[in-house]
């Protein structure tokens, strides 16, 4: 059984995901997001550890800063996207139907489409920021490699500029949506 890396109400909480969901209507979804996406990006090695740390209750320093601050608000959004997309179906015994609402309106697939996007641009937000803080925070399993294990999916620079008179050792380009301690500004 994989781990969940979120509490049962923090995407009904954080998202437009109404309350009342099972949550089993939304589990395999935040598995999903962890699995193929989060996994990817953190690689093997931190992801595991991320993942003992929390069932153990045991995250601390920069390790519980990943989770609180990156790894959560990206599986929120992320799992938010994949069951809307998916939501309004159902598979049972008696086949595949959609579910309509008795006292509201069915939304066309355009506006599914609107909500899903909006999520989606969130939880890639939330990737790169995550990706940047790991570029300038060592955090030894993201940079350590075991033998076929997942690697992490860094994105490569495509250039470099050079511009004189600059101390690149010690000066960083900071986003004015990053908060200066998380970074070490």
């Amino acid at each position: 059984m994989e781990t969940i890396l979120l509490t049962d109400n923090q995407i009904t909480e954080s998202t437009l995901l109404g309350g009342n969901i099972d949550v089993d209507r939304y589990k395999f979804c935040i598995i999903d997001a962890q699995i193929s996406k989060l996994e990817e990006s953190l690689g093997e090695t931190l992801y595991e550890k991320i993942k003992t740390d929390f069932e153990n209750s045991d995250l601390t320093g920069d390790y519980l800063i990943l989770h609180t601050k990156y790894i959560t608000p990206f599986l929120i959004h992320q799992s938010a996207m994949e069951y809307l997309k998916i939501g309004a179906y159902h598979v049972s015994n008696g086949g595949i139907y959609k579910h309509t609402p008795n006292n509201g309106t069915a939304i066309d697939k355009n506006e599914v489409d609107f909500l899903v996007e909006n999520q989606r641009v969130k939880a890639e937000m939330y990737m790169q920021r995550m990706e940047k803080w790991l570029s300038l925070n060592r955090i030894p399993e993201y940079y350590s490699y075991v033998s076929g294990t997942v690697v992490p999916a860094r994105k490569q620079s495509m250039g470099s500029w050079f511009f004189e008179g600059i101390n690149y050792g010690t000066k960083r380009n900071k986003s004015d949506n990053d908060n200066d301690q998380d970074f070490g500004f």
